[in-house]
């Protein structure tokens, strides 16, 4: 797969047309308030909502905006820039040890010891915490060269997305690395390190590391273990799933949670904490991280609407199966056009609601 063609090994002819007057339209929209001072961050938003175009590196810098990693005012762009992948070369410095190039004496530290001050014993330790990392990166999206291949572009790749993972959960000790957020940030990453500007490519790690670090700010008592049966943890976020599809939908929800017993952490907890990454082909999950991360009404409100869409587009299956195939159907959702899910979802939130969900 060449670097130029970054959806070629994923789908990407069911993109629309290029050369379509609407798909011009939408570009020079986009192009247009892009190039805004300062961007309208309600037109943005309204504009990513539908989708943003895979050209010229859009989806890069719209994204970036979307998760507050840029300022609307571009001006401002070049020192924040400059100020946040300088604070990324020096976390790379700071967290990641390598005892052999400190000065420590052998006879104050050395392999085998036990100290907590030992920078060998924490070498150790990260050591440990690499290797889990290592195996989910090595997992992620199997089917995309960029992500699997074996060249050296494809192996950079798996590196600096480690690293940015590892960083992370150095920095987060009461969280961590947790498995499935390689997930998170190879969409970020993949986007940042395709940018046809040299310049942000060269520092999509740093880019990638910090707009993957709000996702998780929103979304990380979903990752918390000792939050799971607290009213915020990802138990929480799963009832208020289940209420939302009782209050649209009381005939499915009362099929699923009390005909045939299907719990809904079974399938929704995968769902949820990976943003649907799994759900669908790659191109389909950017898609629909593009309305996630603008919609106006929040991204985990828009993820809870977008999962009971998935749930009413199956609707007549659903009602017709058993507690086996059920569970088989929402574990391994079918085939589905991510446009049909999104205007479900939008039609949804045009409804009126009786609970807070």
């Amino acid at each position: 797969m060449s670097m130029g063609d970054p959806l070629a090994d994923a789908g990407a002819q069911q993109a629309p047309s290029g050369s379509s007057p609407s798909h011009r339209a939408r570009l020079r929209r986009f192009e247009q308030e892009l190039a805004a001072s300062p961007i309208s961050m309600k037109q943005l938003r309204r504009l990513a909502l539908h989708g943003i175009p895979e050209k010229e590196g859009l989806r890069a810098t719209t994204w970036k905006i979307l998760l507050n990693y840029l300022p609307p005012d571009r001006r401002q762009w070049k020192g924040l820039l400059e100020e946040k992948r300088a604070a990324y070369q020096q976390f790379k410095q700071e967290l990641i040890i390598d005892p052999k190039k400190q000065e420590h004496s052998a006879a104050a530290d050395h392999p085998l010891s036990q100290s907590s001050d030992s920078r060998w014993n924490a070498y150790f330790k990260d050591a440990e915490m690499m290797e889990q990392i290592d195996r989910d990166v090595l997992r992620t999206h199997p089917g995309l060269h960029f992500f699997s291949g074996d060249d050296g572009s494809a192996v950079t790749h798996r590196e600096e997305m480690k690293r940015a993972l590892f960083i992370f959960a150095k920095l987060n000790p009461g969280l961590r690395y947790v498995q499935g957020m390689n997930e998170l940030l190879a969409p970020l990453y993949y986007h940042f390190r395709l940018d046809p500007d040299r310049e942000a490519a060269a520092h999509a790690e740093a880019d990638a590391f910090f707009c993957f670090m709000d996702i998780i700010s929103e979304f990380r008592d979903n990752f918390c273990q000792q939050l799971d049966n607290s009213e915020v943890g990802i138990r929480a976020t799963i009832s208020r799933l289940s209420n939302l599809l009782q209050t649209l939908d009381p005939e499915l929800w009362y099929h699923l949670n009390h005909k045939v017993k299907v719990n809904p952490q079974f399938y929704a907890f995968r769902w949820i904490t990976l943003l649907l990454t799994q759900e669908f082909p790659f191109p389909d999950a950017v898609r629909l991280w593009d309305t996630l991360f603008s919609d106006p009404a929040g991204r985990t409100d828009c993820l809870l609407r977008i999962c009971v869409a998935m749930l009413i587009n199956v609707r007549t299956e659903l009602l017709q199966g058993d507690f086996a195939t059920n569970l088989k159907m929402l574990q391994r959702y079918p085939p589905m056009d991510a446009h049909t899910i999104l205007h479900c979802a939008e039609q949804l939130g045009t409804q009126p609601t009786t609970t807070s969900f």
